[in-house]
């Protein structure tokens, strides 16, 4: 009996050691992700002229209307924490993140009134351009969320001693995985605007006002 207990007992030392080390080694991280595609604001009270040189972005010289977008991600954090022999270990154990389209925006050259062939035309085409951008959130979501958890393996959860320093390391978690994915939005916006620009052809413009007569 004597010699069966001295084998199991370098394993039993074994499995305390490993469990022990394995404290605040690592985290497991519930990534939540919404989108809200935005509501469009119509603006009809300026002129062409005036919203083309206001755009934030080069708009093409064929274009009758404009629409605007742009994409953020917002979101915050709930932490992990555990505590073992008196340390306590902080970690993200929830990330929720909002996709949004914080500005969503077309304009329409003043001139046309809204029971014209000419403004029902253009607030048609730049419903396309809504679409897009509206679309683009779906289609891009897989990258973002990817994005994300390609943050979180490089993020390891941290020995804190109080809940001040827990809510610093925290922020300071949040902020790398927040950081990590700002390349990422603007590439997406840059494409949006890019696939936009593309839109707007000579050749789709001359089909546009073939639709109606006082241009």
């Amino acid at each position: 009996m004597m010699k069966k207990l001295s084998l199991l007992l370098p394993l039993l030392s074994l499995l305390f050691t490993q469990n022990a080390s394995a404290f605040c080694e690592s985290a497991s991280t519930r990534v939540s992700i919404t989108t809200n595609p935005g509501n469009v604001r119509y603006i009809t009270t300026r002129s062409k002229h005036d919203f083309i040189h206001s755009a934030p972005t080069p708009v093409s010289p064929n274009t009758l209307g404009l629409t605007i977008s742009h994409m953020t991600v917002k979101g915050d954090a709930i932490p992990n924490v555990e505590i073992e022999d008196g340390k306590m270990c902080v970690s993200l154990g929830t990330l929720n993140i909002k996709m949004e389209n914080d500005e969503l925006t077309v304009f329409i050259d003043k001139k046309y009134k809204p029971s014209s062939c000419e403004y029902q035309v253009i607030k048609n085409h730049e419903n396309y351009h809504v679409a897009v951008a509206q679309q683009a959130m779906t289609f891009f979501k897989p990258d973002v969320e990817a994005q994300i958890h390609k943050s979180l393996k490089k993020i390891k959860p941290k020995i804190v001693q109080n809940a001040t320093e827990r809510d610093r390391v925290l922020k300071e978690q949040f902020n790398q995985v927040m950081n990590d994915l700002k390349p990422l939005i603007d590439h997406i916006n840059k494409k949006t605007a890019e696939k936009n620009y593309q839109i707007d052809t000579p050749e789709s413009y001359a089909r546009t006002r073939a639709l109606c007569k006082n241009w």
